[in-house]
């Protein structure tokens, strides 16, 4: 049992794994699991940060690398790029969303993600919204190749009802939501609109 407790705290720490994962590989109890990182003071994940080690050690979904070293160019792309969150983007939640229909606009945003924040490519979705008189793979096809974005991580697309007037004459490629799910990295992008925020 001291071989196993030893691995539990290792396997919990150092690789990550989730109390499940550790309870299946050493065929120990979840209630064990839980008793023995207890019994030597870890401290177990909050829901979110569960979630996000499970992605990335069972699921294999890469997470994030800040780029450290930035030329004056990929500065100016940090600051454009969290101003941009800071106007289009979800500021809670778990994860980093931006939603638009300026093409230009998202072909930066995902410069920014790809350069500046070191993203992982497999865990970026888009959500298209379109109305009735578009074609919603044509769009699909659009942002696909606009993006770089494979047609296999686009979630279901939401139809809207198109009204007399309505927003549809300006969004003729519709609009699409950019999402990247990491709680981590959003709440490194609102540390950066704080910190931008206060230096003004």
């Amino acid at each position: 049992m001291r071989r196993s407790k030893k691995d539990i705290c290792l396997l919990y720490k150092k690789n990550k794994w989730s109390v499940q994962q550790i309870s299946d590989y050493l065929h120990v109890t979840p209630y064990g699991v839980r008793n023995t990182l207890k019994q030597n003071g870890s401290i177990l994940r909050n829901r979110s940060e569960a979630i996000r080690a499970l992605n990335i050690t069972k699921y294999h979904k890469g997470t994030f690398k800040i780029v450290s070293r930035r030329s004056l160019k990929n500065e100016k792309l940090k600051i454009a790029g969290t101003m941009m969150y800071w106007g289009e983007g979800t500021k809670n939640g778990n994860s980093v969303v931006l939603s638009n229909s300026d093409p230009e606009m998202i072909k930066l945003f995902l410069k920014f993600l790809r350069t500046v924040c070191g993203i992982s490519e497999n865990r970026l979705r888009i959500v298209l919204h379109y109305y009735a008189n578009q074609e919603e793979l044509s769009l699909k096809r659009y942002w696909c190749r606009l993006t770089r974005i494979p047609l296999v991580q686009f979630s279901k697309s939401f139809k809207h009802r198109s009204l007399p007037g309505s927003y549809r004459q300006k969004s003729v490629y519709g609009t699409i939501s950019l999402r990247y799910s990491d709680k981590k990295l959003l709440e490194v992008l609102n540390s950066w609109i704080h910190f931008y925020s206060s230096q003004l």
